[in-house]
């Protein structure tokens, strides 16, 4: 290892002394390959061709000089020093490889552009990396999955645009410091980390923190310890006085003790006394009942209604029946009503599911199981289940309310005069927002549970304009026999309607995939998926084939010239969704993070970095599709 290390310091130094080549990176890259890539897959670069003006694998140029690299799942296993040569980085992707380092720590100094920074599942290791602290242009950071170990520094907090600190599935130690800065992603799960979580990183989910056993605090369940600062003054107290104690005194004290300490044990027998004659009466009460209905004491335990995390405004069904409602809509689960609590309290959606499209009562521990781990989900992007309600007659379901309605309004609603149209920029908030959310859907259930149903309808719209995925799972309590409604249909993946598998419920995070990139088709055209039997998806991809590719996007859209790039850019996202064969389409976190990169390269502003800054007129993961195919 020590022999490996001098060589590669010398060969570092001597590279102002190589061969004339027209890119200054290319020797880097080629010594990267020569050290890492024991399966080839890197056979593009070649030291006869240029990285700059040839088709290397994975890089691309600005003015001469590489500034994004993608490699990802290519089984590299060398050390990553030598990319430390490539200065003018912006993006790094080397995920699900098993890269290592040959000295420690790792210096990341020299990549003062750094944007995009994602070594997950590698084998790097020592402490945290030095100099990445310094990296002021930083805006995601995936150091998870690898072996790194000590504190985690506090400078983190003065990045001025950081969005993303990933560093999950480490051994790194200590507490944890706050963030003034506004986080979209966070977590540090599966480490040592000690003491109370930060009020500033408490909205995040509590999987982001799971796997530290001494962290505490929000929204952790366990509760911090509070240390005593100042000692307690009563053995002062007492050691000042002993001598002025007597033995009237002591007596005194003595019978004292005595007489609280029966009455103690009386309260005890005596609530001990009262439970058990309230569970004598219940259970005469419930035989009662079986004498008469014939309904099980099972059945009445179905009956009661359950509550979760956040729920406010009532407390029995019989507060929610009496609630003024108003219809929202009739969907494939059910109808929807807005429901306001008597005395103008808070709004909530009430989902009454079809009593004859349900499973049979008889599941209701399935359901109960199903619902529950529904009602622990808590993300910025998932409307949240506040109670639910199962009865032999009905089953109610209780969400927030989003005063914003569904993307599918906003979309398609009032098409004509007087219709405000939803601008470029919110359209593109919102996909990513829908995204984000799949995303936290498909990892944050065990075992895994794919949405299953997810349209235009289902992605609502908060009061901060955030877009919040609904309804998620709910194809559990439809009877397999339920026929789907024509919209629903367009927007299912072909294997789910190929002989009828959606009835088997036979869904997918891939389906999921599918269904998302339907939703991307009606954000860039407008048009609404299923209208008048139009398969939008075949409809996009013939004009596409045509070379018509620009007369796809929705009208309102044509006023946006300077955006045609990312709108191009989304439908190439959208149409690597619609991959015909599931195992080819991308995990919804990787379309995420091309989602995240065309809006990076689209805003520009302060906090985020611009189309020059990217320098390149594709999305790192879009320009690498290969790196997609993972099922």
């Amino acid at each position: 290892m020590q022999l490996l290390t001098i060589f590669l310091f010398l060969y570092l130094s001597l590279l102002p002394l190589s061969i004339s080549i027209s890119s200054p990176d290319i020797s880097s890259l080629l010594f990267f390959k020569s050290t890492s890539d024991p399966s080839d897959s890197l056979s593009s670069w070649s030291d006869a061709s240029d990285p700059c003006t040839s088709p290397w694998f994975g890089v691309s140029c600005h003015n001469n000089r590489v500034t994004r690299l993608v490699l990802e799942r290519l089984n590299l296993q060398g050390p990553i020093q030598p990319l430390l040569q490539l200065e003018q980085l912006r993006v790094l992707s080397l995920s699900h490889n098993n890269l290592t380092s040959i000295s420690l720590p790792l210096d990341f100094s020299p990549w003062k552009n750094m944007k995009l920074l994602y070594l997950s599942d590698n084998h790097l290791s020592g402490t945290f990396p030095v100099g990445l602290t310094r990296l002021g242009r930083l805006r995601r950071v995936d150091l998870s999955g690898n072996r790194f170990v000590g504190h985690i520094p506090s400078e983190l907090n003065r990045l001025p645009h950081l969005r993303t600190l990933r560093l999950d599935r480490n051994s790194f130690t200590g507490t944890l410091f706050d963030f003034p800065q506004m986080l979209d992603e966070f977590n540090v799960s599966g480490n040592h980390l000690v003491g109370e979580i930060p009020k500033s990183l408490s909205d995040f989910p509590a999987l982001a923190f799971a796997g530290n056993e001494n962290l505490c605090g929000k929204p952790l369940q366990s509760t911090c310890s509070t240390k005593v600062v100042q000692s307690d003054p009563i053995p002062i107290l007492i050691s000042a006085h002993r001598r002025k104690f007597n033995t009237r005194t002591l007596m005194a004290i003595v019978l004292a003790d005595v007489a609280a300490l029966g009455l103690i044990i009386g309260v005890f027998i005596y609530c001990c006394w009262i439970r058990r004659r309230r569970g004598e009466r219940d259970v005469e009460k419930e035989e009662k009942e079986k004498k008469r209905n014939g309904v099980s004491v099972r059945e009445v335990k179905e009956e009661e209604m359950v509550f979760f995390e956040g729920c406010e405004g009532f407390e029995t069904v019989e507060d929610l029946l009496r609630a003024s409602a108003e219809m929202l809509g009739k969907g494939s689960v059910g109808s929807t009503y807005k429901a306001v609590m008597e005395g103008g309290g808070k709004a909530v959606v009430v989902k009454r599911v079809r009593e004859r499209g349900r499973r049979k009562v008889g599941d209701w521990k399935e359901v109960d199981g199903l619902m529950r781990e529904i009602g622990r989900l808590r993300h910025a992007n998932v409307v949240g289940l506040r109670a639910y309600y199962w009865s032999k007659d009905e089953m109610l379901l209780v969400y927030d309310y989003m005063r914003n309605g569904s993307l599918h309004s906003l979309l398609h609603g009032n098409r004509g005069p007087g219709r405000t149209p939803l601008d470029w920029t919110t359209r593109l908030k919102l996909a990513s927002g829908a995204a984000k959310g799949l995303v936290y859907l498909h990892t944050a259930c065990e075992p895994k549970l794919a949405h299953g149903h997810l349209t235009s309808s289902n992605i609502l719209v908060d009061h901060t304009g955030n877009a919040c995925i609904s309804d998620f799972a709910l194809h559990h309590l439809i009877h397999p026999s339920m026929p789907l409604s024509s919209p629903h249909k367009a927007y299912m993946a072909p294997e789910f309607l190929e002989n009828n598998n959606y009835n088997g419920r036979k869904v997918s995070e891939k389906g999921d995939v599918y269904s998302f990139g339907i939703v991307l088709l009606e954000i860039l055209t407008g048009k609404m998926a299923g209208e008048e039997e139009m398969d939008i998806a075949k409809w996009v991809r013939e004009a596409v084939h045509k070379e018509l590719t620009l007369e796809v996007f929705d009208l309102e859209l044509l006023r946006y010239k300077e955006m045609e790039e990312e709108m191009v850019a989304l439908l190439q996202v959208a149409l690597l969704c619609l991959g015909p064969i599931h195992k080819e389409r991308p995990k919804m976190a990787v379309v995420y993070k091309m989602i995240e990169d065309i809006r990076a390269r689209g805003r520009g502003g302060a906090h985020s970095p611009s189309a020059n800054d990217l320098s390149s007129n594709s999305s790192p993961y879009l320009s690498d599709t290969p790196t997609l195919t993972s099922s």
